[in-house]
């Protein structure tokens, strides 16, 4: 039945007895066409006064101040832009203009590199690029959630300038001769870890040959298939679980395999941030292993790096199928009982697991005589005394049978008249004493022998 008006009048009313109905009708008045209209336009500092109490107001304001500086030149805002790494590289001359005066500080690089360091927060560079001159505005601040940066590029045309960021970022984004490290939700070129991976070996481990053979090769292969995957329909990415108690080879084992690779690689040291969570940290993580396939990406200490907070997201994230084309992700563990079931028996995920167990008392014996090979001729360490060594030293990982001889050494040298024998059986009972590691059965989890292995100190 059709309502009448005073029927819905009614409604009205006693759903919103205060309510008060305005009907608006709107007319389009015809415009003369001899009538020109000027188009409102907005402020030209609208963002930045918007932005006032933002730091992103901060970013508007510099740029108004580089584009009125520029005057008829172009201006290319980025960020990122690593103009000293393209520097290193032999790509351009940089020179640090005096006027604005660069915001900047000295610092010393440490013994192994004794001298001052210039590190800048804020900069004009002027830029030699080929033939060409140019400008980069480099700014760095503090925000609520840490440190943020940005850049201009200003040149004598847009196309110039976007040239350049170009290259820049091309050829810096591959770390080149070093490793990115991720740490406090920022990646950091690592020329000190890069050396110290190129100085591991495979020669240096005390493996068992056939899982020595097995990962080098199984790894190689794997780099030299990809259009192999592709017609198998296969994923073409790796994953590998190195576990085991500290102390037993498990991170030369990674570097050596990052050098034999020798494909881009990046190391993650910590997730641990102020502001950001692990899942931010996580998606960074990944992002940046995935702009540099094929890549290694190393995940130290995975038992402490994955969290009942990020767990979840870090399993979707090794999940990704044509995401992780060409990524080896490389993990290391001291506590197979802290790692989720989900990581260890999903194969997809890592599809070898190594562990790197206590050494045997071969493996032991093999270890100590390196050493007596080396130490025979200053303290008169006899061969024939390696076997009692290795029997009193059960129990004890590489890392501490290392321990054994440095002490021991420093322990026979003040009195070198004392048989280092005799040094060394003493040492042992008192390492002995100190130490708190478990053995752990030698047979892995996936029927290979352990990997029992150390570095031995050349």
């Amino acid at each position: 039945m059709e309502a009448t008006q005073s029927d819905v009048q009614g409604r009205q009313a006693r759903i919103a007895p205060n309510l008060i109905l305005v009907r608006v009708v709107f007319f389009a008045l015809p415009i003369p066409s001899n009538v020109a209209i000027d188009k409102p336009s907005m402020k030209a500092t609208f963002f930045q006064d918007a932005l006032t109490d933002n730091p992103s107001g901060l970013v508007m304001k510099a740029e108004a101040l580089v584009v009125l500086d520029a005057t008829d030149q172009a201006v290319v805002p980025c960020r990122n832009l690593d103009v000293q790494q393209f520097e290193r590289l032999g790509l351009c001359e940089l020179v640090a203009e005096a006027t604005p005066r660069p915001g900047l500080y000295r610092y010393w690089g440490g013994e192994d590199h004794d001298r001052l360091y210039t590190n800048y927060d804020q900069v004009v560079w002027e830029v030699r690029w080929t033939d060409k001159l140019l400008r980069v505005v480099h700014l760095e601040w503090e925000n609520g959630c840490g440190g943020d940066q940005r850049d201009w590029v200003v040149a004598d045309s847009i196309e110039l300038a976007e040239s350049f960021v170009l290259e820049v970022s091309r050829r810096t984004h591959a770390p080149g001769d070093a490793i990115l490290v991720f740490s406090s939700g920022r990646w950091n070129r690592s020329t000190a870890l890069y050396a110290a991976t190129q100085k591991a070996s495979f020669d240096d481990l005390v493996l068992p040959d056939d899982l020595k053979t097995t990962i080098r090769e199984d790894f190689a292969a794997f780099l030299t298939s990809e259009d192999r995957y592709r017609r198998l329909g296969i994923s073409w990415r790796r994953g590998a679980l190195m576990i085991g108690p500290p102390g037993n080879g498990k991170t030369h084992c990674v570097r050596a395999l990052v050098k034999e690779l020798a494909v881009s690689s990046l190391y993650v040291q910590s997730l641990n941030h102020p502001h950001y969570t692990g899942e931010q940290m996580w998606s960074q993580v990944f992002d940046r292993a995935r702009g540099l396939r094929p890549c290694v990406l190393v995940l130290e200490d995975l038992d402490s790096l994955v969290t009942d907070e990020n767990r979840s997201f870090f399993l979707n994230q090794l999940d990704g199928f044509e995401q992780n084309h060409g990524l080896i992700v490389l993990a290391t563990a001291n506590h197979l009982d802290r790692i989720d079931s989900a990581i260890i028996d999903r194969p997809s995920r890592f599809d070898r697991k190594y562990h790197f167990n206590l050494p045997t008392l071969e493996e032991r014996s093999v270890y100590l005589g390196d050493w007596q090979k080396k130490l025979c001729e200053e303290t008169g360490w006899k061969q024939e005394e390696i076997e009692v060594a290795s029997q009193i030293s059960e129990g004890f990982s590489f890392a501490y049978l290392k321990e054994l001889i440095i002490s021991s050494v420093m322990k026979w040298m003040p009195q070198p008249e004392q048989s280092f024998a005799s040094t060394l059986q003493g040492q042992a009972v008192l390492l002995g004493q100190q130490m708190k590691t478990a053995s752990i059965s030698p047979v892995s989890r996936n029927g290979h022998e352990s990997a029992r292995s150390a570095k031995l100190t050349r």
